[in-house]
């Protein structure tokens, strides 16, 4: 298994999400819960662990079969404790049909079922709004800033921030993790 990291400075987590840098605190456990508290304004759609052991922003977009693979089994990853927050990343190539396709997920009237859905092949009827649309290119510049380049990229929020690329195992996960 291929283990990939990401810088972990403060100055990077701030400059990743757009935030101040004097919003973040002093050390590295304070600066991941500040990530954390930022992200709701991304609105991820989370599955969320009923005892959870790390949270994952997972970066995807509905051309990617290995996306689809991890929200297939979305169900594994939440069971070995594992909260799944799933934000998208619209590669250059792609990016307008992706964002629009996307948009439509987070606007529908039940965004988990049409994600699950849409990662299928079978996207919502519902139209877009201004607002989706901004709130997806908003998660898509936040991946961008973050490097980004291939789906799916899974962060684990913790000290220091771990990427996988790719459809991890949980417990392949979790033994990288351990190791930390």
């Amino acid at each position: 298994m291929i283990q990939r990291y990401v810088k972990t400075t403060a100055f990077f987590l701030a400059a990743a999400l757009a935030l101040p840098v004097a919003v973040f605190a002093s050390t590295p456990e304070e600066d991941v819960q500040n990530v954390i508290q930022h992200l709701p304004a991304l609105k991820p759609i989370t599955y969320q662990a009923a005892t959870e052991k790390y949270h994952i922003v997972v970066f995807i977009e509905n051309q990617c079969g290995y996306c689809s693979d991890v929200l297939k089994n979305v169900k594994s990853y939440t069971d070995a404790g594992l909260t799944m927050s799933f934000l998208t990343a619209a590669p250059q190539s792609i990016r307008d049909s992706v964002i629009e396709d996307m948009s439509r997920v987070w606007c529908a009237s039940d965004p988990k079922k049409s994600l699950q859905n849409a990662m299928k092949g079978f996207l919502p009827e519902n139209d877009s709004t201004p607002e989706c649309v901004h709130l997806i290119e908003e998660q898509s510049a936040l991946s961008d800033r973050l490097g980004v380049q291939a789906t799916p990229a899974m962060l684990v929020l913790k000290t220091p921030p771990v990427v996988f690329l790719g459809n991890v195992k949980p417990e392949d996960i979790l033994k990288t993790l351990s190791g930390h």
